[in-house]
C-alpha cells in the first residue's frame, strides 16, 4: 500500500511540474492560431492567369495548412490567340514550420533592420479545370487529308502534385502584413477532351524543339516549379 501511494505522488508531481513548465512565458510564444488571407500577384503573368485569393491557418507551432482558389481565363500578355479560356485551378497544401528566425535585411530606406522569418516546407495537391475555343488545323492519316483553319473546343483537367520549401517575413510594423516567398517542384497531368472537331481528324502539333512547351490540345504529363511570392494579411 505505501508503495502504491509513493507511486501515485511521484506521478502528481511530475503532472504538476509539467503543467507549471507549459505555461512558462518560453513555452507560449506561439500564439492558438494564425489565420491569414493572401494575394498572388504574380498569377497576373502566368501564362493561363490565375486570379483568386488563398486562406491558411497555422493551428499548432508546427503544422498549418493553406489552400487557395483562383479563376483561369486568357492571358493577352503572352499573345494568345485562343478565342475564349474559362475555368478555375485549387491548390491545397500542408505546411511544417521550422524555428523562427531573425534576418538581417535592407529596407526601402537604406537601413539594416532585423525582420522575423518562417522558414517552412510543405507537399502541395492542385487541380485545374478549363474549356477553350481555338483555331487549327487537323489531319485525318488514314485518307491523307487536312483540314485548315477548323474552329474546335475542348475540356481540359490536370492533377498534380509536388513539394516545395518557403519563408515568410514580417512586413508591417504591427505583424498584419507578411511576404511570403515559396519554391519547390513537382509533377502534373493533363487530360484533354476534344469537342465540334471533324470525325477522324486529330490537330496537326506545333512545329517545336522536343524540350518546348507542349500545345494546349495535347494531353502530357510533365514536371511543374511551384514557384511565387504572395502577400498576407492576418486576420487572427
Amino acid at each position: 500500500m505505501k508503495k502504491t501511494l509513493l507511486i501515485c505522488f511521484c506521478i502528481c508531481d511530475l503532472l504538476v511540474n509539467a503543467q507549471q513548465k507549459s505555461n512558462t512565458p518560453a513555452a507560449r510564444h506561439f500564439a492558438d492560431t494564425e489565420k491569414y488571407f493572401s494575394f498572388n500577384p504574380f498569377g497576373l503573368i502566368e501564362p493561363q492567369v490565375a486570379i483568386g485569393i488563398g486562406y491558411g491557418n497555422h493551428f499548432t507551432e508546427r503544422s498549418e495548412y493553406f489552400t487557395e482558389l483562383s479563376y483561369v481565363g486568357n492571358n493577352y500578355i503572352y499573345g494568345n490567340l485562343l478565342s475564349s479560356l474559362h475555368g478555375a485551378r485549387l491548390i491545397t497544401q500542408y505546411r511544417y514550420h521550422f524555428l523562427q528566425q531573425w534576418k538581417p535585411i535592407l529596407n526601402l530606406r537604406l537601413r539594416i533592420r532585423k525582420v522575423k522569418t518562417d522558414p517552412f516546407m510543405g507537399i502541395e495537391f492542385r487541380m485545374k479545370g478549363y474549356n477553350f475555343s481555338d483555331r487549327n488545323s487537323f489531319v485525318n492519316l488514314t485518307a491523307h487529308d487536312t483540314l485548315k483553319n477548323v474552329l474546335y473546343s475542348a475540356n481540359v483537367f490536370s492533377i498534380g502534385g509536388g513539394i516545395l520549401f518557403g519563408r515568410t517575413i514580417d512586413i508591417g510594423a504591427n505583424g498584419n502584413w507578411k511576404l511570403e516567398i515559396t519554391a519547390g517542384i513537382g509533377a502534373k497531368q493533363k487530360f484533354v477532351t476534344l469537342k465540334d472537331h471533324p470525325a477522324g481528324y486529330e490537330p496537326v502539333k506545333n512545329q517545336r524543339i522536343d524540350l518546348g512547351p507542349p500545345s494546349i490540345f495535347e494531353a502530357v504529363g510533365m514536371p511543374y516549379v511551384p514557384c511565387t511570392i504572395r502577400l498576407r494579411y492576418m486576420i487572427d
